[in-house]
């Protein structure tokens, strides 16, 4: 059934009609001006009196590789009814899904929440079930908080990431997408009943990665964020010569070696989306690159807190799930004995005994079980690469007026997948956005409704841990699990129970220490 909404400045859309809710699908926020180029603001009238636009239908991907859901429902352990095939388009797919409470008119001030899809910067998408905010929105309101919730699409891969000389290409485009699509919010939610000064993001894995990008960047785009799984530090901004580097593999891969240097651009830009991605691996590492002037330097440990920490965002919430590296499995954990193999690492990087009060901690031997080993692996990287980047976002002493809280996920996946019994990455979402609510069990919905609830005091602006939570002198630490609990406890406790006090064991080491260490365990050890 379809609703239409006289929009003051997008003119009539018709909207598929929920119970509670109505959504407007596929409307274009940018308008695509080529491959490798920036795209504009689509900023004006989208329909007429006589013809109102159809936002009943999704709107296409954006190129990727075809099935890439299916990553993304292995990395949460259960698939979702969804499409035999998504349509994708290059000139198309910058396209942003509103869901909009029934009854909410025009000049309503709504909050307005965003989500961030993830997906290794190579897939995702505002279609896919998973990510779906009709079910947050209706939560939402049954919770008092009725908010507007907003997903955007924006360029992946090689034709949203790619950097040149020859191409003439800075690379960057998904994340310039996305600032396009925030300025689109600020001129046209209000048309919904959205407030365009009370603006949420919160984005998950390659999401939050892209959402610290956007705090990088000096001008406003949101009053609030919420970092989930994922930092600047997890995909370093690229420099000139790892860009170049990859540009060259790409090149190597379609065949395009024998092509005079001058015309590789132009075979580049001719290719078809389909046969481009086709010929590259479906998991192609691409990210963001260093461009003067939108994102500056590449950022460390030790610059975090300094970069992801701008004045223009009131407030931050950065945490993980105590198994983020599952999604590492395959890519890096992937080691006949993970054991061993850390061990070398870790002793390739540090100092014998150094070495040695890590190898305990983590009860690295090599005579353990594989399984136990992966997940003992599994912890370490983890701590490395999602846990310290929150440390030193909360305790390096920046000069920033904004204020930053922290949560951490403990409830393991209860699913019938390899991740069964682990607080794995990307559960944390499947419980807070409630898509795969007919397979959760009462402990993991009444969870899921309580992180809700506290996201949507968030992003009323009343805070993420109230003024009765606050745990003496210390800092609130908010944990979500195990056993559907939620716990507001301080900092120092937080690390010595729940992290076996890694957390100041690997500050202890150095922050440069750590990133050799995290890269020689996902790069292998320099030679």
């Amino acid at each position: 059934m379809s609703a239409t909404l006289d929009h003051p400045t997008l003119g009539p859309l018709q909207g598929l009609s929920f119970p509670s809710n109505t959504q407007y699908r596929g409307l274009p926020y940018a308008q695509f001006n080529g491959r490798f180029k920036e795209a504009s603001l689509h900023d004006r009238p989208i329909s007429s009196a006589e013809k109102p636009y159809n936002a009943t239908q999704w709107g296409p991907l954006c190129p990727q590789v075809p099935n890439g859901i299916k990553f993304d429902f292995a990395l949460s352990g259960a698939e979702l009814p969804h499409e035999a095939e998504y349509k994708q388009s290059e000139e198309e797919g910058l396209n942003v899904v509103v869901t909009v409470p029934k009854g909410v008119e025009a000049g309503k001030k709504l909050p307005v929440v965003v989500w961030i899809h993830g997906g290794y910067w190579v897939v995702g998408g505002n279609s896919w079930p998973q990510y779906d905010l009709r079910n947050f929105v209706d939560l939402s309101v049954k919770q008092g908080r009725p908010v507007i919730g907003v997903a955007f699409n924006y360029r992946l891969g090689v034709l949203g990431l790619l950097a040149d000389k020859g191409l003439e290409s800075a690379g960057n485009y998904g994340l310039k997408d996305q600032v396009l699509g925030f300025q689109w919010l600020q001129r046209h939610i209000d048309g919904f009943g959205g407030d365009p000064n009370n603006i949420t993001a919160f984005g998950e894995s390659a999401g939050a990665m892209l959402l610290s990008a956007l705090l990088q960047l000096p001008t406003p785009l949101f009053n609030r964020a919420m970092v989930m799984s994922g930092s600047a530090t997890l995909r370093p901004s690229k420099t000139g010569q790892q860009q170049e580097a990859l540009y060259n593999d790409v090149i190597q891969a379609l065949g395009l070696t024998d092509s005079p240097s001058g015309k590789r651009a132009e075979e580049l830009v001719k290719l078809s989306p389909d046969i481009l991605i086709s010929k590259l691996p479906p998991l192609v590492h691409v990210g963001p690159s260093i461009e003067p002037g939108f994102l500056d330097d590449v950022v460390t440990l030790n610059t975090i807190a300094g970069k992801t920490r701008p004045s223009w965002c009131h407030e931050l919430v950065i945490g993980d799930c105590f198994h983020d590296a599952s999604c590492f499995k395959t890519r890096v954990l992937n080691h006949p004995n993970n054991a061993q193999y850390s061990t070398d690492c870790i002793e390739s990087v540090l100092e014998p005994a150094k070495a040695l009060e890590i190898i305990k901690s983590y009860d690295l031997s090599p005579a353990n079980s594989a399984e136990k080993s992966l997940v003992d692996c599994m912890e370490l990287l983890t701590d490395l690469r999602w846990y310290l980047p929150i440390l030193h976002t909360v305790y390096d002493d920046v000069q920033s007026p904004t204020s930053v809280s922290r949560y951490h996920f403990h409830q393991p996946n209860n699913f019938d997948s390899q991740w069964k019994g682990l607080a794995a990455h990307l559960f944390d979402i499947t419980l807070l956005l409630q898509n795969h609510r007919d397979l959760l069990s009462e402990e993991e919905i009444g969870l899921g409704e309580d992180m809700a609830q506290r996201f949507l005091g968030f992003a009323y602006g009343n805070g993420f841990t109230s003024q009765h939570e606050r745990v003496g002198d210390k800092k609130a630490v908010v944990v979500w699990g195990p056993n559907g609990r939620t716990r507001v406890i301080g900092d120092e406790e937080y690390d010595e129970v729940l992290r076996k006090g890694r957390g100041k064991l690997l500050r202890g080491l150095g922050w440069e220490a750590c990133e050799s260490l995290a890269n020689a365990l996902q790069f292998g050890i320099k030679k």
